[in-house]
């Protein structure tokens, strides 16, 4: 199972009516408020966890913590640090778990969408060697430790900026722009190793 299609990463947080609304647990405000993020922390979760399934289990549970606690939200501030930051505990909880340990890098991250710079020429053999640098991308993100990929895909996949990734991970902006600027580094590394793996054994 592949994670969800492109959502809207620009779509416009909850207006300051429909929050308190939510906050109210109207049924009609909760049904509103978790369509507008559930595909996005979907496939958030799925590109972490490289499971499809397992994500739809992780992303039902994130939004059942959301739906006990959303007499938190604050219809005065922006929810989308809130709603990622549960989402993001619930994968951090299943990483610490036993089944995870047990399971660690047995399975292959699939659908990031994370740009690569390559020839735009449209004929076969560009299009083939973009597809080959992308899957070179994925399989690098795999091999970084969650912690970095966490930060990129919050980042180049979601969107997200360093502000609020900051809320989402409790560090200062600061230490984020760090760890982000780390994490490409490393990413860079293990994808060009893997190209020069792959030619040398062409």
């Amino acid at each position: 199972m592949t994670p969800p299609p492109d959502r809207d990463r620009t779509a416009p947080a909850p207006d300051r009516e429909l929050l308190g609304r939510v906050r109210r647990r109207e049924p009609a405000a909760l049904e509103r408020f978790f369509d507008l993020y559930y595909d996005r922390i979907l496939g958030h979760v799925a590109r972490m966890v490289g499971d499809g399934h397992l994500a739809e289990d992780l992303a039902h549970e994130a939004f059942l913590r959301l739906g006990r606690a959303i007499e938190r939200l604050d219809p005065d501030r922006d929810p989308t640090a809130w709603v990622y930051t549960v989402a993001s505990n619930c994968v951090r909880d299943h990483w610490r778990s036993r089944r995870h340990q047990e399971a660690k890098r047995s399975t292959e991250l699939t659908g990031v969408h994370l740009e690569v710079i390559a020839d735009p020429d449209p004929d076969a053999e560009a299009d083939l060697a973009r597809r080959q640098q992308q899957q070179a991308v994925r399989t690098a993100l795999a091999t970084l430790a969650e912690a970095d990929r966490e930060v990129i895909l919050l980042h180049d996949d979601q969107g997200l900026e360093h502000t609020v990734i900051a809320e989402v991970l409790g560090l200062k902006a600061d230490a984020v722009r760090q760890r982000y600027r780390r994490a490409v580094s490393r990413l860079g590394t293990a994808y060009r190793e893997i190209l020069d793996q792959e030619r040398a054994e062409g």
